[in-house]
């Protein structure tokens, strides 16, 4: 392979977040089966690709666990799953931890709320080094303005912006590659 621009994704240097996909959450979120058929493409895709998946959950005990179209995805590899107090998932020393031990300095993020915890948890990860990858079709806020307001600010911040399909192909890099069949399926 020949150099590839650094801006791009890479499956062995890049690791999936999941952003407190929560029912409670979801219940109001703008376009929501949008911003759940493109979270469980990306996460779908990272199995297939073997790039890790990690999870938040905002006060679990209050507001539960993952809704079952992500959490049903992970039969035998089941994702680091981190409940937390705070918006921006870097304020969890857990996941600060494991994201360092991966040894991945890409991360994607989808999930909600853009304005809120995504936007927090880019900026702080921005912060630490980290090349951060927010899927835009993937996050989304209780309305449309809030999202928008979320992803500028995101734009501005130096987060690369792309959609969840776009990421799934940077990742996969070839169609000779042997999961192409089984990611061109997830994408049909």
């Amino acid at each position: 392979m020949s150099a590839r621009h650094p801006l791009l994704l890479d499956r062995t240097r890049a690791l999936l977040v999941v952003v407190d996909m929560q029912e409670p959450f979801l219940r109001t979120i703008f376009e929501r089966d949008r911003v759940i058929g493109h979270g469980r493409l990306l996460t779908q895709a990272a199995l297939v690709l073997n790039s890790p998946v990690i999870a938040t959950l905002q006060n679990a005990q209050r507001m539960g666990g993952l809704i079952p179209e992500i959490a049903n995805l992970f039969e035998a590899q089941k994702p680091d799953v981190f409940d937390k107090m705070v918006f921006s998932c870097c304020g969890s020393d857990d996941f600060n931890k494991a994201i360092a031990q991966s040894g991945r300095r890409q991360v994607i993020l989808c999930g909600v709320e853009t304005h809120i915890c995504v936007a927090q948890t880019a900026l702080d990860l921005l912060h630490l080094g980290y090349q951060v990858h927010v899927a835009v079709d993937a996050v989304s806020s209780r309305t449309a303005s809030r999202h928008q307001i979320g992803i500028e600010k995101l734009r501005m911040a130096g987060a690369i912006l792309c959609s969840a399909e776009q990421a799934v192909f940077e990742m996969l890099y070839e169609a000779s590659a042997p999961e192409f069949k089984a990611i061109h399926a997830l994408v049909k």
